[in-house]
């Protein structure tokens, strides 16, 4: 990935994240078919970055595969946050539709889903600054 699509994905990337806030407003607000449409344009969004930009990227590093390393076990973490945060949004979607049925509350799931989407975030942070610095 060269500099300009991993900056151009970090700011998309923030982007997210804030839009991640806005729904979270109109849920406060009681606004529920609104805060899913935010968020289901949001993931939907971050999949197609997962897909074109992210996922070529690590395929690219894995490849070239030189040994373990604190800079490995990092990319490894935050891809398995990446992974396990859409599929949050996926089970979320599939219990919201009526697809899968689920008695519970999903709201501890989706302050969970939102932590492990602010940590890898971080952790993006953190590679791009070390990759690119």
């Amino acid at each position: 990935m060269t500099h300009g699509l991993a900056l151009t994905n970090l700011i998309l990337q923030v982007l997210l994240i804030a839009t991640a806030g806005v729904a979270f407003w109109l849920a406060r607000r009681r606004r529920l078919k609104r805060h899913c449409l935010v968020m289901r344009i949001a993931i939907g969004v971050q999949i197609i970055l997962i897909g074109a930009l992210m996922a070529p990227s690590l395929s690219a590093y894995v490849s070239n595969w030189s040994g373990w390393s604190r800079f490995t076990t990092e990319i490894i973490i935050h891809h398995a946050l990446g992974v396990i945060v859409v599929l949050l949004f996926i089970f979320f979607n599939l219990v919201m539709t009526g697809v899968v049925k689920y008695r519970g509350r999903l709201r501890s799931f989706m302050w969970t889903a939102l932590v492990l989407w602010l940590a890898s975030l971080g952790m993006g942070l953190h590679l791009y600054w070390y990759i690119w610095r």
